[in-house]
């Protein structure tokens, strides 16, 4: 890969986890994320930094429309996730960034989808949720078994790999079980 090449990669993957840190400061304040706008603002403020020809700040910001956009509709329209969108292993990808890219994409269906997940699986007391305190130990995600490390009393947050909002706390006992 060219170093034009490799530049445009190293800025594409850092404006996503620029969207996503806006979308976040947005959440805070209530106000709604205009993805368009903000691809522009954000890819401009690379342009000055980065000294990006005008030929790749469009391009950039083509890419990352055009790439969102497909992904939202592709989200509304099957109710399954980024993996699938992707299609292709996932481990490839940093788990970070799959989670940027979902809360990117459209929080309105990932809200709509966790919240119906949640109130699935309120009846069984064993489960945590995230939002929820939880003391130190080891978190099983539900969605796709990534096991998460709590060092201390935390409030739990969605998985980094599946979103995945319920768990199942680790025990030496679960762990005795599986091996029979």
């Amino acid at each position: 890969m060219s170093d034009q090449a490799e530049r445009l990669v190293e800025l594409y993957d850092r404006l996503v986890e620029r969207l996503y840190e806006v979308r976040m400061d947005l959440e805070k304040t209530s106000q709604q994320l205009d993805l368009d706008k903000e691809i522009e603002r954000l890819v401009e403020a690379e342009q000055e930094v980065e000294r990006l020809t005008r030929e790749e700040t469009e391009l950039l910001t083509q890419w990352l429309k055009r790439d969102l956009k497909d992904l939202r509709g592709y989200l509304a329209e099957t109710g399954l996730g980024v993996r699938e969108w992707l299609a292709q292993e996932t481990q490839l990808i940093s788990e970070q960034f799959m989670h940027w890219l979902r809360q990117v994409a459209d929080p309105s269906i990932l809200d709509a989808r966790t919240l119906q997940e949640d109130l699935d699986s309120r009846d069984d007391s064993t489960l945590y949720h995230a939002g929820e305190l939880a003391i130190a130990g080891t978190f099983v995600c539900a969605g796709c078994e990534k096991e998460v490390q709590v060092a201390y009393t935390h409030r739990l947050e969605p998985c980094h790999r599946c979103d995945g909002r319920v768990f199942v706390r680790k025990t030496d006992f679960s762990e005795a079980s599986d091996q029979t």
